[in-house]
């Protein structure tokens, strides 16, 4: 049987245990402030198109706790963003399969972009609230 262990991650959890205590409501707000940036660099990630509509559909969710933590969640409520996205199907008039279109996987790029730059900011926030109100 292997075992191993993370070290710093009893202290990271405790760290969020104590700010969760006496300050839930900057737990809500810092998210908030990282889904906007998040936000604003995949505006800027994405393509702009006829209408420029494709751009200004994200929507952020409300943050939620979920098991052990916070989520907060981006969505583009635009109904062409998984096709560009993603790419599809081409197809004639009559149905007739014509290729392929690829997608430009603008939301991966942003975020393998933004995850390093977010988390080193939430990690710096935790330790300075931890700090704050210790």
């Amino acid at each position: 049987m292997t075992s191993f262990e993370v070290k710093g991650l009893e202290e990271f959890k405790e760290k969020l245990k104590t700010v969760e205590r006496k300050a839930p409501d900057r737990i809500i707000n810092e998210l908030d402030r990282q889904g906007n940036k998040l936000r604003k660099a995949s505006r800027e990630n994405t393509p702009v198109g006829k209408t420029g509509k494709l751009k200004k559909s994200y929507k952020l969710n409300q943050v939620e706790k979920v098991r052990g933590g916070y989520s907060k969640g981006m969505r583009n409520a635009d109904p062409k963003h998984h096709l560009v996205n993603n790419g599809h199907r081409k197809v004639s008039p009559s149905g007739k399969a014509l290729g392929w279109t690829d997608g430009l996987f603008y939301i991966e790029k942003t975020v393998s972009e933004q995850e390093p730059i977010i988390m080193g900011e939430l990690k710096e926030w935790l330790g300075e609230m931890f700090q704050e109100l210790k």
